[in-house]
């Protein structure tokens, strides 16, 4: 036995002991909870600055955070298409789902990836929030291990897609700061900022 199966294992045995235990795992690996947390924490440091020099800083930040998300969004697709992996419960006897049970590739860990680049980007600003939401990716990971939907490997893949992206999103806002200063103009006009 691998010590990614041996791992996988271990925290999928700790399910379908107690309803309600497996009840608060199904709540916070579902597809939409953390993704959104972590996604509104980001579009909340568009309007979040008291000052101006905070408000530039958080403004570039909430950019970052959508060129971050777009960069990971197509690393995961490429990584899918090159590598391919079945999910645990279709390789592996005697496992407890949790949840449905996808059809897409098992690595790398979608929502890890997202979760954890926007939280990456949050750090840069706010380490508190950035924090939190990178504990929230974390532990969506070790849920969905626990629900016999990934590997820990797949976490794993998830979390250092996650980072590069941030890094290639600040790269590349970076390297765009005449679009960055045409979308805070339009959106001070509106009213947004």
């Amino acid at each position: 036995m691998s010590a990614d199966e041996a791992v996988f294992r271990w925290l999928n045995d700790l399910t379908g002991r107690s309803d309600v235990f497996d009840g608060l795992i199904r709540l916070a690996i579902s597809d939409y909870l953390i993704p959104f947390v972590a996604t509104l924490a980001v579009a909340w440091l568009w309007f979040a600055g008291r000052g101006e020099d905070e408000t530039r800083r958080f403004q570039h930040a909430a950019l970052n955070g959508l060129v971050t998300l777009g960069i990971c969004q197509l690393a995961v697709a490429l990584v899918n298409i090159g590598f391919g992996r079945p999910r645990p419960f279709e390789q592996l006897p005697d496992v407890t789902v949790l949840f449905y049970e996808p059809i897409n590739s098992s690595f790398p860990a979608h929502p890890v990836a997202t979760v954890v680049a926007l939280g990456v980007v949050l750090s840069t600003v706010r380490r508190d929030l950035g924090t939190l939401v990178l504990g929230l990716g974390i532990g969506l990971g070790v849920g969905r291990i626990m629900a016999g939907l990934w590997f820990p490997t797949d976490v794993l893949g998830g979390i250092v897609i996650g980072i590069l992206s941030a890094w290639l999103g600040g790269w590349a806002l970076a390297r765009l700061s005449r679009a960055e200063a045409f979308i805070r103009r339009k959106t001070a006009r509106l009213g947004l900022g």
